[in-house]
């Protein structure tokens, strides 16, 4: 979050002395797409736009690590990452390499369910996206042609076409920020995934054989001049990879030597397996699922958040609850744990994993009793645990407010508040009203940013920030009507 700006002090540089003659300066912001869900916030930052609106860039980084033991759900938290950006930003492209034989277009889709543009959509007829597998590609092969593909964005005639306008804005140059389409790419797993010198290795000697020695150590050098090459890549590129790797216990051939850690949040037994120490420090961001439980009823044994009134099985297995956290991010704190609610048949669900936050916080946002209740947000629908799964689907302005209000949470969470913007949810639908302000028009709008040329297929863009300056009367809707402005009354 931006904070307020000190006063300037002016400076004349010695003769010679101009940073610029020397340095080529890095822009001010990349931005990253939102993919919602809890992400955006604890990855991101706030910008401003060209109208004053502030624009919140974070979400999914350019190189991301998903990291965890196995049958922990890594590989469907990654095709969530994925999945999301293509179903937000409509001109993006992917690739998913998988190293394991176990990734199905027809699982794609049922994890897109919630997705409404690429719901049902075949995204590989289409041509958005293709899926690759080992025996067809080794890794050295395939990161070749991800280059190839990458680097086809800068050429002198492609350039043009791959050049979109962002909704961020340099005020230096009185300009929004140009960036390349984004092409997305995914490698499940990086721990699992050979290149062709150690398939030649493994064609041609006897396993157990002493020749058989120089296998790792091929394979860790070569994903490690992987990533080392890839990281400058997808930045210049505005490519964003996401990886998988296994985590599992640490061996220790002598057992008196001490067991050193591997990172700072990772238990000390803990390592990553069949991947190079650079994973460990040249992604932007490398989420670690620390744990996984069913998600079930005390009582009923079955599912906690039944989908409708016949979702009534006992020992139902689909809720999962992900414990989260970030093992490195680049943009801001590590360490901090938070929950993921996922089905095993639907994957991430976002508006579970919204209300399961606010709930873990004293009931954020939340008014009523334990088996009744509503959001302060939106306060006219009623909910309780055996119908919120159901109304999250089907109501756009309860996903909104749960929105809102988990990112609201996570704000007061973890960011400071120079400006005393701040408040609860309750006090900022009452104040907003007061203004003159039509609340569940302010619901029918998107927390998300998309390229200026798409904006107008979408629902006019609205962040949390923007509602609490609104609230100080320090931001009005850049989109309002002239009518819609002349019913606003001054801040009390």
């Amino acid at each position: 979050m931006q904070t307020k700006q000190s006063t300037a002090v002016l400076y004349t540089p010695p003769p010679g002395g101009e940073l610029g003659t020397f340095f080529k300066s890095a822009p001010k912001i990349r931005p990253l797409p939102n993919v919602g869900c809890l992400f955006d916030i604890y990855t991101g930052r706030y910008y401003y736009g060209k109208h004053g609106e502030a624009i919140l860039s974070g979400g999914m980084p350019h190189l991301l690590g998903i990291a965890g033991p196995g049958n922990s759900f890594k590989s469907v938290l990654l095709h969530y990452f994925i999945l999301q950006v293509l179903n937000r930003y409509v001109r993006t492209q992917a690739n998913i390499y998988d190293t394991e034989g176990s990734i199905q277009q027809a699982r794609l889709n049922a994890l897109s369910v919630h997705l409404k543009r690429i719901f049902s959509i075949d995204l590989v007829d289409l041509g958005r996206m293709v899926l690759v597998d080992s025996p067809t590609m080794k890794l050295d092969v395939w990161y070749r042609a991800w280059r190839e593909w990458s680097d086809n964005k800068l050429k002198k005639e492609n350039v043009n076409g791959w050049t979109v306008e962002s909704p961020f804005w340099n005020p230096k140059t009185d300009t929004y920020v140009n960036t390349l389409i984004p092409t997305l790419s995914e490698v499940d797993s990086l721990s699992m995934a050979t290149t062709s010198g150690v398939q030649d290795i493994y064609d041609e000697k006897d396993i157990g054989s002493s020749d058989m020695n120089t296998e790792s150590l091929r394979s860790m050098r070569d994903k490690s001049q992987m990533l080392m090459d890839m990281s400058d890549a997808t930045i210049a590129t505005n490519s964003f990879v996401g990886m998988t790797a296994h985590i599992g216990m640490k061996h220790q051939l002598n057992p008196r030597e001490p067991v050193s850690k591997v990172m700072l949040f990772l238990k000390q037994k803990l390592t990553f397996k069949h991947v190079p120490e650079k994973f460990q420090f040249i992604p932007n961001v490398v989420w670690y699922v620390s744990g996984a439980e069913l998600l079930r009823n005390d009582t009923t044994k079955a599912v906690e958040f039944p989908r409708n009134k016949d979702d009534d099985l006992k020992g139902d297995t689909d809720l999962q609850r992900l414990t989260l956290v970030a093992l490195r991010n680049k943009y801001g704190a590590s360490g901090i744990p938070f929950e993921i609610i996922l089905s095993q048949d639907e994957g991430v669900m976002v508006g579970l994993t919204e209300f399961n936050y606010i709930r873990s916080f004293d009931r954020f946002g939340i008014s009523g009793n334990n088996v009744n209740y509503h959001l302060d947000l939106y306060p006219d629908v009623n909910l309780s645990r055996t119908t919120i799964r159901g109304k999250i689907d089907e109501d756009l302005r309860l996903r909104r407010a749960l929105q809102i209000t988990s990112e609201l949470c996570q704000m007061i969470n973890h960011w400071d508040d120079p400006e005393s913007l701040f408040c609860s949810p309750k006090a900022l639908r009452d104040d907003l009203i007061a203004m003159g302000y039509d609340f569940d028009s302010l619901l029918d709008t998107r927390g998300y940013w998309v390229y200026n040329e798409d904006a107008s297929e979408e629902a006019p863009y609205l962040s949390t920030l923007d509602m609490l300056r609104m609230r100080r009367g320090l931001y009005t809707p850049h989109w309002f009507t002239k009518e819609q402005r002349a019913q606003l009354k001054p801040v009390s």
